[in-house]
């Protein structure tokens, strides 16, 4: 029987985007029917955790109203990161593990002194809810520090960056996009990467510019889906490209991919 849902997403199971999901769509339509069609996740590491916690940190950093305790901050982000791993049921490297409590500690060390002198920010992992027009479906995530004229991502990384990477060009400029639609005013768009040797600060210059790639980028993926009534045309429509080198940190979704589009 023909599905006669008209809503691409709906009809796929998918009840809204985010920045990341339609970055899997963008770097390869296959990866992102992997992850919003088929639900695949990569499973948790002890970088990503590193991540999670340095984050978690800033938050309690910059939102408590008592003068920040650096040592106590690095204890409790040492303690958290350990219940993370022993929560795991996971194997990973011991080395692997030490390797990132000490990229853990040594970004505490490094930046929260550093910004422990930022203003406190009016939210912390803001929730917002993009709209655009003709989607279907809202744009779903959470601002990582809101001020009242700025949107700021924090970005965990071992090597430093030179400028802001385009994913999270694209990231940040989907929450400045959802703040502009709540506000009527566009917001400064900012990455800070978190490293163990250096804070960096970087604003997105065209924010608006970038933005309008949002839009595009929602639109490709309903124009993508609008044709086929089930999973099965699009394995019959969509190849993946195994030569782009996302796929190569992505092996579980690259597992399934194998399987499910060589049927």
């Amino acid at each position: 029987m023909q599905n006669t849902n008209n809503n691409p997403f709906i009809r796929f199971g998918i009840p809204h985007l985010s920045a990341t999901s339609m970055i899997q769509f963008k770097n390869d339509p296959a990866l992102g029917i992997i992850y919003s069609v088929l639900g695949v996740r990569e499973p948790a590491s002890p970088s990503m955790y590193r991540g999670t916690v340095v984050d978690e940190m800033i938050g309690l950093l910059l939102t408590q109203d008592v003068e920040p305790d650096i040592a106590l901050l690095k204890s409790t982000a040492e303690k958290r990161f350990r219940l993370l791993i022993a929560n795991d049921k996971q194997h990973h490297n011991p080395r692997y593990i030490e390797q990132e409590r000490n990229v853990l500690i040594q970004c505490i060390d490094t930046c929260l002194p550093l910004m422990k002198f930022w203003e406190k920010p009016l939210a912390y992992q803001y929730e917002i809810e993009l709209k655009i027009a003709n989607i279907g479906v809202p744009i779903k995530g959470f601002i990582d520090l809101l001020y009242p004229s700025e949107v700021r991502e924090l970005k965990s990384t071992i090597k430093p960056k030179h400028e802001i990477l385009n994913d999270h060009a694209f990231q940040i400029s989907t929450y400045a996009m959802a703040i502009h639609q709540e506000t009527g005013e566009w917001p400064e768009a900012c990455v800070d990467y978190i490293t163990p040797d250096h804070l960096q600060s970087y604003v997105l210059d065209n924010v608006e510019e970038t933005s309008e790639e949002v839009v595009r980028t929602a639109l490709s993926i309903r124009d993508l889906l609008s044709p086929f009534e089930n999973q099965a045309d699009l394995q019959r429509a969509v190849q993946p490209n195994f030569k782009h080198s996302i796929w190569k940190y992505r092996p579980k979704s690259k597992r399934i991919a194998l399987d499910f589009f060589a049927k």
